[in-house]
Formats: structure tokens, C-alpha cells, sequence
């Protein structure tokens, strides 16, 4: 889920609806369940405002009304009638599951730090190699659990060993260009999680990820996070996906997902994120470029490997 911390972790599953220094990563302010309002087809997704170090807030709203689908196909998707009206600077983009449609993308947020994201092909690479070590840290999928993650980058080899395996099973899934970092580049997080990851390299690799080989455990594990990190894409059913968030360099919070999610006749990956003042402004818009998303799933063409 979170932003990838080295410091005070606590035991796994411990991102409870209270402001956590956890194995989710960091300093985060929790919220409660998002509230969602259908009306016709405008989504109004309502959060809570973050309790942290700047004390309360008021409700963080995201209200957008969502057009018609112009063009069924991945391919064809007008993906920027789903983020219009957002408030906050966001990205999107979206391919049918195979590989056989072009990314479309959308919006102004394109890249980032990857954050907890960057576990999924890492538990691939660990899947090929030591599938007992994937077992044993199945919770830094499901529950993002940093100490968890970490126990899977050494089963790796750690430094370069691990890098490149994590590479292999990226390039597999036809993202050949992002590049995992080998040593720390931002002393209190995780090398993995500052891997630069472009979001039409992201949906590309979500594409195949169903695809490739040592990936079945992985999906299964994206389909059962836990029911507090089920923001987002989490409220389509039958997705499967993980979340990530952290601090920006200079200020504000990068809220991050991606997964895979049923259409007509198949499935398409997605991948959003999101630059917003807080966390929870970040979750609650990310979750209204989902449920705008969401709409349109039943018109547009899935695909298959």
C-alpha cells in the first residue's frame, strides 16, 4: 500500500483507521471507508479529512460526471472524460489484458516513485526463484507489509542480484525501459520503492503480468488485500491490484495503483495515480478516477492472453 519506511515498522496488518507508523510505510494518516454517492451518472466520492501533524481537516470531495463511451475497444477509450473535473493533478492509463492494444493514457501525472507498486514484480522474481520465501511474505502484497518486502529483495541476493531480477520479470512483461534502482537513494525508504515507474510502463507490464510465468500466486495475493487498503480500485469487484503512496520531494503525497479489472468480455489493466496535498485527498480522488472508471467497464472490450 504505502510509502516503503525503514523506521519504527510495526508488526504486519497493523493499518488500523488511526495515524500508524506501519509496515505500510511511514507516517500516513489512515481514513475511514470512502463514501460513494450515485447520481445518475455524476460519482461524488467523499473522505474524511487526514488526522496528522497539521491537525483536522475538512472533507476532501472529488465530483466528476462521466460521458459516454465514444469507442468500446481499450484501444479507442477516451480516458480523458474519466478524469475531467478532478481536482488534483492526476494520471491514467489503461490496455487490455494481453498485450495486443496500445496504452492509452491520460492526464498530467505520468511517473513517480513507484512506492509499494514495485512488490508485485518483485514477488514474481521471488515466485521463479524461492517460492517457499513468498509464501512466508505473502502480507507484503496483501498487507503491504514493508519487513515482509524486504525479507523478499534478500531472498534476491539484495544490491544488484535483486535489481536485476526484479528487470527480468519487468521486461517480461514488456516494460523493458524502467530500471530498479541498486542502492538507496532516499536514506529512510526502500531502494525498490524509488524505482521510477512511468504509468503507460506500469499499465503495459499489467497487461502481461496474467501472462507470464510465476505470476498466478502474485494475481491471487492482489485479489485478497485487505479490506482497509481496498480503496480505489479495490471497489471494482473482481479486481486485483496494489497500491502505493509516499511523500513528494519537495511536499505533498504521490497516491498510486495499479491492477487488473474485468470488462466486457475480458480484462483491462489500469494504472492511476495521483499528486494531492494528503494521503486521504489522494484516496479519495484516486478512487473517483476508479468508480468514474468503474461506469464505463461494462461497455469497454476486455481482452485475454
Amino acid at each position: 500500500m504505502g510509502l516503503l519506511s525503514r523506521r519504527g515498522a510495526l508488526a504486519s496488518g497493523s493499518c488500523g483507521l488511526v495515524l500508524v507508523v506501519s509496515g505500510c510505510g511511514g507516517l500516513v494518516p489512515t481514513s475511514e471507508p470512502l463514501q460513494t454517492v450515485y447520481v445518475t451518472s455524476t460519482v461524488t466520492t467523499v473522505s474524511p479529512g487526514p488526522v496528522g501533524p497539521g491537525g483536522a481537516e475538512g472533507p476532501d470531495t472529488a465530483q466528476l460526471t462521466v460521458p459516454p463511451v465514444a469507442d468500446p475497444r481499450p484501444g479507442g477509450m477516451d480516458l480523458s472524460g474519466v478524469i475531467d473535473g478532478v481536482p488534483s493533478p492526476v494520471g491514467i492509463a489503461v490496455a487490455g489484458v494481453g498485450g495486443r492494444s496500445e496504452v492509452q493514457t491520460a492526464g498530467v501525472v505520468q511517473s513517480g516513485a513507484a512506492w509499494s507498486t514495485i512488490k508485485v514484480p518483485l514477488a514474481v522474481a521471488v515466485a521463479r526463484v524461492s517460492p517457499a520465501s513468498l509464501e512466508s511474505a505473502s502480507t507484503a502484497i496483501t498487507a503491504s507489509d514493508n519487513a515482509a518486502a524486504e525479507r523478499l529483495w534478500d531472498a534476491l541476493g539484495g544490491g544488484a542480484s535483486s535489481a536485476a531480477g526484479i528487470g527480468a520479470v519487468l521486461a517480461d512483461g514488456g516494460d523493458s525501459t524502467t530500471r530498479v534502482p541498486t542502492v538507496r537513494t532516499r536514506a529512510e525508504y526502500s531502494i525498490f520503492g524509488q524505482t521510477r515507474w512511468p504509468l503507460v510502463d506500469q499499465a503495459r507490464f499489467g497487461s502481461l503480468l496474467p501472462c507470464i510465468g510465476s505470476s498466478a500466486r502474485v494475481l491471487d495475493l492482489m485479489g485478497r488485500v485487505s479490506p482497509d487498503q481496498s480503496w480505489g480500485l479495490g471497489r471494482i469487484p473482481g479486481a486485483r491490484f496494489k497500491g502505493g503512496w509516499g511523500p513528494g520531494e519537495s511536499g505533498g503525497y504521490l497516491v498510486r495503483q495499479f491492477g487488473i479489472v474485468p470488462a466486457a468480455g475480458g480484462e483491462v489493466a489500469v494504472a492511476i495515480a495521483v499528486e494531492s496535498a494528503s494521503f486521504d485527498q489522494g484516496v479519495g480522488t484516486l478512487s473517483a478516477v476508479a468508480d468514474a472508471l468503474a461506469l464505463r467497464l461494462p461497455s469497454l472490450q476486455g481482452e485475454q492472453c
